[in-house]
């Protein structure tokens, strides 16, 4: 199992920041520039990016798996499509991606995890859900989760709302709590506002 996360290209410099980078190499690739940063935190790590016009992929690099050709291998499983509006991956015929999700922490709100409709049939509740924009949604029974999570399924995918007392985006030091907005408020006005999600893989 491999993660990779990715983020606005101009994000480049917090990512170095956020390890203590130190450059190691820089080369081209697909297309775009891959940049591979020995770390300061966790020092036994080598942090790397592919940076395409807009956005890039990163992720975290561990010994023994962590040499210039493991990194370039990684990239390289996906062709990497950079535009404006975001950027996608095809595995092509290489890989089998029908067991991959997408993992994105929503500022304010929670952690948004996407997979194919089509691997998550049987977790699909039987019964109506809230019928929103993009599709319907379900509060989860999850016994383990401080709030519950809600789940939205649309016409390909199937997405996992957990919410967390996170910073709002435009009040980074205030939470939802202190706002007065209860975690799981926030996480179904957020579902209830996406026009639509789509899973192509």
């Amino acid at each position: 199992m491999w993660a990779l996360e990715l983020a606005p290209a101009s994000s480049l410099g917090s990512g170095v920041y956020s390890v203590g980078g130190t450059e190691r190499e820089r080369l081209s690739l697909a297309g775009g520039e891959l940049v591979v940063y020995d770390c300061k935190d966790p020092q036994d790590a080598r942090w790397a990016a592919w940076l395409g016009p807009w956005h890039m992929a990163h992720g975290m690099f561990y010994a023994p798996l962590w040499e210039t050709r493991d990194i370039v291998e990684t990239f390289t499983r996906l062709a990497w499509t950079d535009t404006p509006e975001g950027m996608t991956a095809d595995a092509g015929q290489r890989f089998d991606l029908s067991t991959a999700m997408y993992l994105q922490a929503i500022a304010g709100v929670g952690t948004l995890k996407v997979e194919s409709k089509r691997a998550s049939a049987d977790r699909i509740p039987k019964w109506r859900g809230y019928e929103a924009q993009a599709g319907e949604i379900w509060r989860l029974d999850d016994a383990n989760a401080a709030v519950q999570p809600l789940m939205m399924v649309t016409d390909s995918a199937v997405v996992t709302l957990s919410p967390w007392d996170a910073p709002r985006e435009s009040q980074p030091g205030r939470s939802v709590r202190a706002a007065g907005l209860a975690a799981s408020q926030a996480a179904a006005d957020f579902l209830t506002k996406i026009k639509r999600i789509d899973w192509t893989a």
